[in-house]
């Protein structure tokens, strides 16, 4: 019997421990999360949902948005938009789905995943966003469509400043609000497309047709011939002839084509210069010609390079010219290693053929003392005769070589001469003309050319 007592008592012990037990439990998870709750990591079991808010909050002078404009920064504070970080409800929902008189289902608990729940003023937030000096139509700056630039011989568009004119400010607050709801860090305002777009970019059809077009007039291959002597007009030269307007529309202008050749001109023709000449004794002089050199024919080759570029055809030719001269160096030696040189004070000429001389010989010149000196300068001769008959006022003279080269000046024999050279020219001179000996005029009636430079000083 005592047995069965013992038992009965430990039953009655054991159900009273456990139903005080559950009891106790139950009292606790009253106000508080099971046993094994588990919230975002952190075991909160025996813990309230208040206390759990405490331990979670967030202060919203914590965060912080950047919000990025194309020509500067702003930034948001929490505080200044009345954020509130909120984390109650999810707390409560939790407390509501655990039934105190079920606690012991915490065994099988799983861990809780919450979101705070996020608020502020958009009022406030509206008024910050408008405060920003980017928003303010004064500081915006217009875009600015591409240019057409030629950029190592190549015609390309090139894009500019596009500019700050905020053609959307309602997106703009939408993305900040948007950004503030997911608690962003910053907000990029330049790639969501908030800004006014230039009219043109470079991959607009009338610019692509316009850089075509361009390119097509750049790349032609236009090269004038002056003598042995090759110059080309450059891709910066020929993309100046272009006029393009603000709708990229093209024309090739003709003032522009007569201004490069003036300026052509100025840098390559030779007529009318002064130039350095190394005398057959190595000194230096200055020598001009009013009939020598070379001139291009501005208006008539204005029509001829007009017409080419237009038509985008290629040419290797001569310009038209008004004067041309024998050689072209270059624009300050239009001589060249092929004339003749008239020493007056020497009464010496000489002939240079590939820089070297090949004939020299004592001459007689124009009559010094009765004023019929013969001119200084830079000429060529205009043809040879032989044989000729040279008049004058008070003369007439048959030659076998006549060799013109300024005006009715020229070389030509004399064999009415039996001596040449020396003093003779100051009172026995000729009428101008360059008097040389027979063979002397022979020999360079030989080697002379149309159009050979004469050098007379």
């Amino acid at each position: 019997m005592w047995q069965n007592k013992i038992f009965r008592y430990s039953l009655i012990s054991i159900l009273a421990i456990l139903i005080i037990g559950y009891v106790v439990m139950v009292l606790a998870a009253l106000d508080t999360y099971y046993p094994n709750t588990v919230i975002n990591g952190v075991d909160y079991s025996f813990k309230s949902p208040a206390y759990v808010e405490q331990c979670i909050h967030e202060d919203p002078r914590d965060y912080n948005i950047e919000v990025n404009f194309r020509n500067g920064t702003e930034k948001i504070n929490g505080h200044d938009i009345g954020l509130v970080l909120d984390y109650s409800r999810s707390l409560d929902e939790i407390k509501a789905n655990q039934n105190p008189f079920l606690w012991f289902k915490a065994f099988w608990q799983e861990e809780y995943k919450i979101e705070k729940d996020i608020s502020f003023s958009e009022e406030l937030l509206d008024k910050k966003i408008d405060s920003f000096k980017e928003m303010k139509p004064e500081n915006m700056v217009e875009p600015l469509n591409p240019t057409i630039e030629l950029v190592d011989d190549v015609v390309v568009a090139v894009e500019h400043d596009q500019g700050s004119v905020i053609a959307d400010p309602d997106k703009v607050h939408k993305l900040v609000k948007d950004a503030v709801v997911k608690l962003d860090k910053s907000v990029e305002i330049d790639v969501e497309g908030c800004y006014k777009p230039s009219e043109y970019n470079p991959e607009s059809a009338a610019v692509k047709k316009c850089v075509d077009y361009c390119n097509k007039i750049t790349s032609l291959k236009l090269v004038y011939r002056y003598a042995d002597e090759d110059i080309a007009l450059e891709p910066q030269q020929l993309f100046k002839l272009i006029k393009i307007n603000e709708k990229y529309g093209t024309a090739v202008s003709k003032f522009r084509v007569t201004k490069l050749l003036e300026s052509f001109s100025r840098l390559h023709d030779t007529f009318g210069h002064i130039r350095r000449f190394k005398t057959h004794d190595r000194a230096t002089i200055s020598i001009n010609s009013d009939d020598y050199g070379w001139l291009i024919n501005i208006e008539e080759e204005t029509n001829e390079l007009y017409n080419s570029i237009i038509h985008t055809r290629d040419f290797y030719r001569a310009p038209i010219f008004e004067h041309t001269a024998f050689a072209y160096v270059n624009s300050s030696n239009d001589i060249g290693d092929f004339y003749a040189e008239v020493d007056i004070t020497n009464q010496h000429m000489y002939l240079y053929k590939n820089g070297r001389v090949v004939l020299h010989s004592d001459v007689v010149t124009g009559c010094v003392g009765l004023g019929r000196g013969t001119p200084s300068g830079l000429y060529y001769v205009y043809y040879k005769q032989s044989p000729a008959v040279l008049v004058g006022e008070d003369y007439e003279s048959k030659v076998t070589y006549w060799m013109p080269f300024n005006g009715g000046i020229g070389f030509h024999d004399a064999t009415w001469r039996g001596w040449f050279g020396g003093d003779i020219y100051y009172y026995s001179g000729s009428h101008g003309c360059v008097n040389m000996p027979y063979s002397a005029a022979e020999e360079l009636y030989s080697y002379v050319e149309d159009g050979m430079p004469v050098v007379v000083y």
